[in-house]
């Protein structure tokens, strides 16, 4: 064949490969020629964002993953719940205890109350901002006219609400240019998810301790009879929860039982999230046949990190996991310092080892009176 003619159709194939490449990104997000990025949001939208993002928010507690991410750098608000001042909680969040600048930033809303700060966003002039449904995300574009994408933050109690999540955190990724951190970090959620259930499925099959938790903490702490019967380190350790088979509609958060029927489940084994210990300790003490149950009669009450504080820190959520299955099944678990391995979930998250800062606020984990 012609050189000449060979070396044209070279370049015909790179100049329609590059545009393929351009139209549809990396990753099946089409790009477009005004320089944005088209992206499906986890509420099945469809929004272009700037295909390089510098400044972003993220509301519905979404900051945290951002932080997951490492992108901390490209925050400009954060929630009032975030910070250290009054009614905030950010000395209790890992994310922000290992990235305390970010406290100083402008405060944009709140989700615990549902509330955005409109005018505060729209003059912060962010590139893209991140919101917790629909309707928000809705409400932040024609009120700022900055783009908005649905991300999923909340509960991963079942298999599919995890799956959610991890494709969100892939949606996050493809904003913020961080793709690979994205695929990195599910890579190493479902390692965990592998290791805890190699442990434990064989032994949990053998084995019929029972386990509840009390004082599980939802928007706040609440006493001993708040539980979950969906409660994830549970799930990824197959411990037999007594709990399970409380209806709920929302496996996401607290449920509430009667105290009688605590009792009559009587667990051989009682966790307390600690942020709770206060109230559960009240509990205790305002009714003493709680003394009469057997985890507590046979000093079986260990406590652990309050996951669910503005919404789901999944990285003290792994942790949680990795005590528990220590506590049930201590052969398996044999070869793990539940501390050290929670200080490893926590650099790879947050970047920085913050149990002992954790462990400060809540307590940490081990054996508990109540």
């Amino acid at each position: 064949m012609n050189q000449k003619l060979i070396a044209v159709i070279l370049v015909v194939i790179a100049v329609v490969g590059g545009a393929l490449i351009y139209a549809f990104g990396i990753g099946g997000s089409a790009s477009n020629s005004n320089g944005t990025v088209t992206i499906t949001d986890v509420a099945g939208r469809t929004v272009n964002v700037p295909a390089q993002v510098n400044k972003v928010v993220g509301t519905g507690c979404s900051a945290r993953e951002i932080v997951y991410l490492n992108a901390s750098d490209k925050i400009v608000g954060i929630e009032q719940t975030e910070t250290n001042s009054t009614g905030g909680w950010g000395n209790q969040l890992p994310y922000m205890i290992a990235h305390p600048e970010l406290m100083s930033l402008p405060i944009v809303g709140d989700a615990r109350k549902t509330v955005i700060n409109y005018e505060a966003i729209a003059n912060l002039k962010p590139d893209v901002v991140f919101a917790a449904d629909a309707t928000q995300a809705a409400d932040i574009e024609s009120k700022t006219g900055i783009p908005t994408v649905v991300v999923y933050t909340m509960g991963v109690g079942t298999t599919e609400q995890m799956a959610k999540y991890k494709d969100s955190l892939k949606i996050m990724g493809k904003v913020l240019g961080k793709t690979e951190r994205a695929d990195e970090l599910v890579s190493y959620i479902n390692s965990c998810e592998e290791d805890l259930n190699k442990r434990t499925k064989d032994a949990a099959a053998s084995k019929n301790t029972t386990a509840y938790v009390g004082g599980h903490a939802y928007r706040g702490s609440h006493g001993i009879t708040s539980t979950n019967a969906f409660y994830p380190p549970f799930r990824m350790v197959n411990a037999k929860n007594v709990a399970s088979s409380v209806s709920t509609n929302d496996t996401s958060i607290a449920v509430q039982i009667d105290k009688e029927q605590l009792i009559n489940w009587n667990p051989d084994v009682i966790f307390i999230e600690e942020s709770s210990l206060a109230s559960v300790v009240n509990d205790t003490t305002k009714y003493p046949e709680y003394k009469d149950l057997k985890a507590v009669k046979n000093d079986q009450v260990y406590g652990l990190m309050s996951y669910c504080l503005y919404s789901y820190n999944k990285d003290i959520l792994l942790a949680d996991a990795y005590y528990v299955g220590k506590v049930l099944y201590p052969e398996q678990f044999s070869d793990v310092d539940p501390e050290k391995k929670a200080d490893e979930i926590f650099v790879k998250f947050v970047g920085k080892p913050v149990y002992n800062q954790m462990k400060a606020v809540q307590g940490g984990f081990k054996k508990i009176e109540i």
